[in-house]
C-alpha cells in the first residue's frame, strides 16, 4: 500500500452449483470462484480491476450467504450449545458446593466419592477447584 487509505468493500458470496457467485455492490461488479478459499482473493482482484487500483489497496469483507434452512438450524445449534455450556457450568458449581459441604462435615474423600458415585480423584478435583 502506498500511503493511501485502504478501502473496505463488502462482498456477498453464495453457492451456485459448483461455483461461488460473488457480488460487490459498491463497485457494481460480480465475479465467481471455484473454491470458498478463493472468494476473498477473487473479490479483491475484481475490485482492483474495476477501480484500477493495486490489489494491496483493497480490503474485502465477505459475507457468505447460507441457505435459509441451514442458517436457521445453525443458529438453533449455536443457541443450544451456549445453553449446554451454561448448564454444565452451573452443574459443576453445584458439584463443587456439594463436595465442599461434605468435606466440611467431615466426610473423607473416599466416603464422599462412594456416596456420590465418583472417584476419589474427582472428589479431590472438585474440592480444590475454584
Amino acid at each position: 500500500m502506498n500511503g493511501a487509505i485502504m478501502a473496505v468493500y463488502q462482498a456477498r458470496a453464495h453457492r451456485e452449483g459448483r461455483w461461488w457467485a460473488i457480488d460487490i455492490p459498491s463497485v457494481d461488479a460480480a465475479t465467481q470462484a471455484r473454491r470458498v478459499t478463493d472468494v476473498e482473493w477473487m473479490a479483491r482482484e475484481c475490485v482492483a480491476l474495476t477501480r484500477d487500483v493495486p490489489e494491496d489497496d483493497v480490503e474485502i469483507d465477505v459475507h457468505f450467504v447460507l441457505p435459509d434452512d441451514a442458517r436457521a438450524k445453525w443458529e438453533v445449534s449455536r443457541q443450544k450449545a451456549e445453553a449446554a455450556r451454561s448448564e454444565a457450568a452451573e452443574a459443576a458449581s453445584l458439584a463443587r458446593e456439594v463436595v465442599r459441604a461434605m468435606r466440611a462435615d467431615g466426610y473423607t474423600y473416599a466416603e464422599t466419592a462412594s456416596l456420590l458415585g465418583v472417584s476419589p480423584q474427582r472428589v479431590h478435583q472438585l474440592a480444590s477447584a475454584s
